[in-house]
């Protein structure tokens, strides 16, 4: 645990969904003993439009913030999806993550780390900030105040699986940490996910979103190759399609 102060950096809806995948083959790359797993993930579901009203210091954070529970690009691209490959060893000794009450959101949103490793938090408000951690289970796992710009406290990840951040002042403000044995990658604005160095094999993906729930499917990754899939989250349940090329 340290301090330090360098420059300013509801529970999760557990509704299960649909998911398409597509594998769409396999490229060939001479010399690579291993494959990657590349592609999309995408929903039909509209995104968040409406902002949230903002209850509090409303010089600091304005009127309203923008609702990032569901970002989607124009072509259906989702944001903010974990892609976990199951059984696949996350790697060990990554530096900390950082977390920033910037604009009285959590930024980013949604990152990937692993059970026991190190979490920094700052601030880039001029405003009290609490980042209070809670593990799937509902336990509290730390709560962090900082009251400053510029503070950064550190803090390790003693949960394993979903950790959600909220702050007790701002109560809007969501993030979320998938603290994972297993490898794991968040979605990019534009829906897009490349997991590297991937033994060849038959694997199960686990998308996780936080407004759109669960899904699994299985992936067969070539050595030499890149394993294209497309993932199609959906908020029915059900699922849709599934076909591998």
């Amino acid at each position: 645990m340290g301090v330090s102060r360098p420059g300013s950096c509801r529970a999760v809806r557990a509704a299960v969904c649909g998911v398409v995948l597509l594998g769409i083959g396999a490229a060939v790359s001479m010399g690579a003993q291993t494959g990657v797993i590349a592609g999309r993930v995408t929903t039909a579901v509209p995104g968040s439009i409406e902002p949230l009203t903002v209850t509090t210091n409303v010089d600091v954070c304005g009127e309203t913030v923008p609702d990032e529970s569901v970002l989607v690009d124009a072509e259906g691209g989702l944001a903010n999806a974990v892609v976990t490959v199951v059984g696949l060893a996350a790697p060990t000794g990554a530096p900390p993550i950082l977390v920033s009450n910037d604009g009285c959101r959590f930024q980013p949103r949604v990152q990937v780390s692993r059970p026991g490793e190190q979490i920094a938090l700052t601030s880039a408000d001029d405003v009290l900030h609490t980042s209070h951690a809670y593990a799937e289970d509902g336990r509290s796992l730390f709560n962090v105040a900082i009251p400053m710009p510029g503070l950064t406290i550190t803090r390790q990840l003693t949960a394993r699986g979903l950790i959600r951040l909220v702050c007790d002042t701002h109560t809007w403000m969501r993030g979320f940490v998938m603290a994972s044995v297993d490898r794991a990658v968040v979605s990019a604005a534009d829906g897009s996910f490349r997991i590297e160095d991937v033994p060849p094999g038959t694997y199960e993906l686990r998308i996780w979103h936080e407004q759109l729930g669960v899904a699994f499917h299985a992936v067969t990754v070539a050595t030499d190759g890149v394993t294209e899939v497309r993932v199609d989250m959906q908020p029915s349940g059900e699922v849709v399609s599934s076909r591998d090329n």
